[in-house]
């Protein structure tokens, strides 16, 4: 009788003190400063210490979209977690709706808040004006909040690929990699040059723009020679690439191109 004591306190002491342990999401891709990794782990931090919570893990995806999971570390680390039963915490911590995803079908965003659920383990929104506690209202409004995340990276990339377009349009580039035989130039507003843009350097400001200009000589001289090759001489990717590695012939990246 006093052993089965003893384990039924040991039992809930172990829960209780689970009962206080959280774990924090934190996601940022390239959105407004306000959703920046510091100010969501400060906000989270507030919630926690007014209902005697303590962090004790954090799992953060820096620099990843919330249309997907596909790439989120963070995210399909605490899911393992969870359904693994290696989670030592009851609750989830997250800065707001958008900040879990922005999936474009928000049943995605319920089934992996769902996932937590079924353990035991609750998600808490905490710059959200609701408390998601399974009310009807909450219900409502939270799944209200995963259309609009949605909506609002679906609107966002219907602008930026427009934006893309117009800019290209105008003949100026609008991002991917340094190309072999050219070289960035940074212009102003009024298409003043503002200097060449080494591997690395992105433009300074919004009004600013790029646009592409013939680089060295040599490279100019190398990109004629392989079109050359191909067009007239008929020859093969392989067997260029293989001639330039006997030139030493570097790529743009510094190393000699593959020959497969």
């Amino acid at each position: 009788m006093v052993n089965a004591l003893v384990i039924r306190r040991d039992t809930q002491l172990a829960k209780a003190q689970k009962a206080l342990r959280a774990a924090q999401y934190v996601r940022m891709s390239t959105d407004l400063q306000r959703y920046s990794i510091q100010n969501q782990a400060a906000a989270i931090a507030a919630y926690a210490q007014q209902r005697n919570l303590t962090i004790v893990r954090t799992y953060v995806d820096e620099g990843r979209s919330g249309v997907r999971i596909n790439g989120r570390a963070g995210l399909i680390e605490l899911i393992e977690d969870v359904q693994s039963g290696n989670a030592d915490f009851d609750h989830v911590l997250v800065y707001d709706v958008s900040r879990w995803g922005r999936f474009q079908d928000v049943d995605e965003s319920a089934h992996y808040e769902f996932v937590c659920k079924r353990s035991g383990i609750k998600v808490a929104y905490c710059a959200e004006q609701f408390d998601n506690d399974g009310s009807l209202l909450s219900s409502i409004v939270k799944n209200i909040k995963r259309v609009m995340a949605a909506e609002y990276s679906r609107e966002l990339g219907v602008k930026v690929h427009a934006g893309h377009c117009r800019i290209a349009g105008l003949g100026y580039r609008v991002g991917g990699p340094l190309t072999f035989g050219l070289y960035r130039e940074m212009v102003d507003e009024k298409q003043r040059s503002k200097g060449k843009l080494a591997k690395g350097e992105c433009k300074a400001l919004k009004t600013d723009r790029v646009r592409l200009r013939s680089g060295p000589e040599e490279e100019v001289a190398v990109v004629r020679w392989m079109f050359q090759q191909f067009v007239v001489e008929r020859n093969t990717y392989v067997e260029i690439a293989r001639q330039l590695n006997r030139a030493n012939m570097p790529t743009i990246m510094g190393v000699l191109g593959p020959t497969s």
